[in-house]
């Protein structure tokens, strides 16, 4: 079911020809219930969705949101929210990892670290020096990316754009600036030269929400967008498979008269690591560590198709 409905949210997204900004919103559970077909209607392409804080809270309204954004057609992303004060990266990055791996891939906005004061009384960068919070940036980054597969972005204001080292800046930059139009620039990214995506207000106002929601919006054109979200053509894809993620087994079912004769498995990088010319209808996957890998099923008249899988 969640396949179906990440390609209704592909092919949505794949008729926009142009954009002048392509806005978006990032949202909580301090949303409330969320209609997520209005806010398609007003006009907001893509979501961020808060999925985690520190190494135990899980935000309740995720999967809904997460969900009903991508039934309603709009682009989602899950952000976890950074609680260096209280736990270590990796405990932090794996609480994350298991609640939002299901919604980091291809279709989905990358992964992103929110790291800002956990409230007014706990200020970072009078805890920890700069080198200091970089390493455990670091830390976050390197092991949601070595889990998935799918690079990060940082969530950061100004301030902490320059505390931080600019050893971090081959990462994605959201910059907050609320209060600026979405057509203006951000005037100081810290030691970022650029930026991927800015949250300009944090009192916007969208059809589809009660109160006050943050807005954001993407830097770059649809093409660039598209990019980003490694959106790719599935309208030809003839086949489906289940369960995802996967444990043991992997389920591929034929959607036409063609019948899968071949499959194969590929890590990130496109090595061959498994091939199966039997029983393709089920897949052993057990011998595989856990990650991201790329399938490539072969039907009985020559052509093939390539999808990705978790495994964990």
């Amino acid at each position: 079911m969640k396949k179906i409905i990440y390609l209704t949210g592909l092919f949505f997204f794949l008729k926009i020809a142009s954009a002048q900004n392509i806005l978006g919103i990032d949202v909580s559970h301090h949303q409330g219930n969320i209609n997520w077909q209005l806010v398609a209607n007003d006009g907001k392409v893509f979501a961020f969705c808060k999925a985690t804080e520190g190494m135990t809270y899980q935000d309740p309204l995720f999967t809904t949101n997460m969900t009903n954004g991508m039934n309603a057609g709009v682009v989602m992303g899950a952000y976890h929210f950074a609680r260096p004060d209280n736990n270590t990266a990796i405990q932090d990055a794996d609480n994350f990892i298991a609640h939002a791996g299901n919604y980091i891939g291809n279709g989905f906005l990358p992964p992103v670290l929110d790291l800002e004061d956990p409230n007014a009384s706990t200020h970072l960068d009078q805890i920890f020096t700069s080198s200091q919070l970089t390493a455990w940036v670091q830390a976050w980054l390197n092991r949601v990316e070595n889990q998935t597969g799918v690079r990060p972005i940082l969530y950061l204001n100004s301030n902490y754009a320059y505390f931080l080292d600019n050893s971090l800046t081959t990462y994605g930059l959201w910059i907050a600036k609320p209060g600026t139009s979405p057509t203006t620039p951000p005037n100081n990214t810290g030691n970022w030269n650029d930026w991927l995506f800015k949250q300009y207000s944090w009192y916007g106002s969208v059809n589809g929400i009660s109160g006050n929601v943050d807005l954001d919006v993407f830097h770059g054109s649809t093409s660039d967008f598209n990019t980003l979200v490694s959106v790719q053509e599935y309208k030809s894809l003839n086949f489906s498979f289940y369960p995802n993620p996967a444990h043991n087994y992997l389920y591929i079912k034929s959607k036409n008269e063609f019948h899968p004769v071949s499959a194969k498995i590929f890590d990130l990088n496109g090595r061959l690591l498994k091939r199966y010319d039997e029983n393709v209808s089920k897949i052993d996957i057990s011998n595989l560590t856990n990650g991201i890998y790329l399938l490539q099923v072969t039907f009985d008249n020559s052509q093939s198709s390539i999808v990705k899988f978790i495994k964990f």
